[in-house]
């Protein structure tokens, strides 16, 4: 039944949240996107992104859509958040970790479930976006903690799995603020800031390292510009 819901009443209710967020970000932002014909070569991709601000999930949604469905993968408190839950739901987001007030025999059924719809939807060629950090970013480079094992684990059940790297640049707090002259007949000084999104294929990520080894990779080629020049 959710698969029927989703295929029809979610598909137009996803084709409309999608021309609200794209409206919202073509006013405020301008965003440039590379590499995303790379999608249509590799359904069913892992794609592994940088987490530089709150907006980063519907932003890259937004402009990866009318190329290929994107799977978020969430945490679980933005998942059950009352505000969220609704678009949550209908981008069919795939919740993960748990609340530390749960028994551990609970959080690890939790994770093990996640993990499943996550397989899941690589199989059916759905793209799962993840941000390997786990949260928005708190200083200038990306940083994943060692302990965090999110693509890690995907990749050690699946390691023939694609991936694809993501790097936002322009956005974050700790990143250069440029901006265009759009609105400058309104007499705002400040038009939309310059964003660029850029996509690349990636070969080096090995699930058979320990995990350190791993985290210690994904982090470098993250913190790695994928164009020459912003």
């Amino acid at each position: 039944m959710l698969r029927l819901i989703d295929q029809t009443l979610g598909k137009w209710l996803r084709h409309v949240f999608f021309a609200i967020v794209r409206t919202y970000f073509a006013l405020f932002y301008n965003v440039s996107c590379s590499g995303k014909h790379l999608l249509q070569d590799t359904p069913g991709a892992l794609i592994l992104a940088t987490h530089v601000s709150r907006f980063d999930g519907p932003l890259i949604a937004a402009i990866l859509y009318t190329t290929q469905r994107i799977r978020p993968v969430v945490h679980y408190n933005e998942y059950y958040n009352w505000i969220q839950w609704f678009p949550m739901f209908v981008a069919r987001a795939i919740p993960v970790s748990s609340p530390k007030t749960w028994t551990p025999e609970r959080r690890q059924a939790q994770k093990e479930a996640s993990m499943q719809r996550i397989l899941r939807a690589l199989e059916r060629e759905e793209s799962v976006l993840l941000f390997p950090a786990g949260h928005t970013r708190q200083q200038e480079p990306e940083v994943i903690a060692p302990h965090l094992s999110g693509a890690y684990d995907i990749l050690q059940t699946n390691p023939d799995r694609p991936v694809l790297v993501l790097r936002l640049d322009g956005l974050g707090k700790f990143q250069p603020a440029r901006y265009d002259y759009f609105w400058t007949f309104l007499g705002i000084r400040k038009g939309r800031r310059h964003i660029s999104v850029d996509i690349k294929t990636v070969g080096a990520l090995d699930p058979s390292t320990d995990l350190a080894a791993f985290n210690n990779t994904l982090e470098a080629m993250l913190n790695t510009p994928i164009r020459d020049t912003f």
